[in-house]
């Protein structure tokens, strides 16, 4: 019996200094893993707090350089484009913000802005009873595609000739376009503010670039500053001027440029070389 209490009270006295030092071990352990949590947060705190510094600055200086480009674009720009008068083609629900600043842009290099043209997507198009009045219209067979491209070809002549702009009424009534403004006289250019459908650019947007190309028309591609790199880069592909950020004063200033005799394609985007002609 007394062997066997002594087992009992060996086992129980190796159990307790187990305990004890589990206890003591997960403290001590605690502690340190406390300690270098603290280490890291003080860490973390001081670089935020160098980040916070940094991004403040950047931000100052970008401030700087923004006020600096809208201050000093007046110099560049004013008398640019005298008594030119130009055409702005969009898409369906177009950015009114981009559209006011290329419209300020213009004015600011003495150029108007009479017309502006949104073109349809393709739903329109699509219509089965406004593919039979425009076939009807044209006399031509009821595709799709083609009359989609004598629409965009015969936008390009009135803007170019405006020797038939009640064509324009007739599109307007299909569905096909909406004319803001009136086009009493040619234009000297056109602005493309793309995309003018984004999910089928080969086959609205790309035809309508080429409508332009085909009678070497003026036209300059421009986007504002959320517009993917792909629609500047097809612009690019077929062969027009681009300008991208065309909301911001670097923007205005390449859009009134490249209208004044330096096209290119400027910016800060894939498609762009340069951010303003070369002197």
């Amino acid at each position: 019996m007394v062997d066997m209490r002594y087992h009992v009270f060996s086992l129980v006295a190796v159990f307790l200094a187990l305990g004890i030092g589990m206890l003591l071990g997960t403290t001590l352990v605690e502690r340190g893993l406390v300690a270098e949590q603290k280490a890291q947060i003080r860490s973390l705190q001081a670089e935020f707090k160098d980040i916070k510094a940094s991004n403040s600055s950047l931000h100052g200086q970008l401030d700087a350089f923004t006020r600096y480009a809208d201050e000093s674009r007046p110099f560049m720009v004013t008398n640019m484009l005298p008594g030119k008068n130009y055409a702005v083609l969009t898409q369906g629900s177009p950015d009114e913000g981009t559209l006011g600043k290329i419209n300020e842009g213009l004015v600011m290099a003495g150029a108007a802005v009479p017309v502006t043209i949104t073109i349809s997507n393709s739903a329109a198009f699509n219509e089965p009873n406004v593919v039979a009045n425009l076939a009807s219209l044209f006399q031509m067979q009821a595709n799709t595609q083609d009359l989609k491209k004598r629409v965009f070809t015969e936008v390009v002549n009135q803007l170019q000739t405006a020797s038939n702009t009640g064509i324009l009424t007739t599109l307007q009534q299909l569905g096909v376009i909406h004319v803001r403004g009136t086009l009493a006289a040619p234009v000297d250019g056109a602005i493309l503010l793309g995309p003018v459908e984004l999910t089928a650019l080969d086959k609205t947007d790309a035809p309508l670039v080429d409508a332009f190309v085909a009678t070497a028309f003026p036209v300059i591609g421009v986007t504002g500053g959320d517009t993917e790199d792909s629609v500047l880069l097809l612009y690019r592909k077929h062969g027009i001027a681009t300008v991208d950020h065309v909301n911001t004063s670097p923007g205005q200033v390449a859009l009134d440029m490249s209208l004044g005799g330096k096209p290119g394609n400027y910016g800060s985007g894939k498609a762009a070389t340069r951010m303003l002609p070369p002197p």
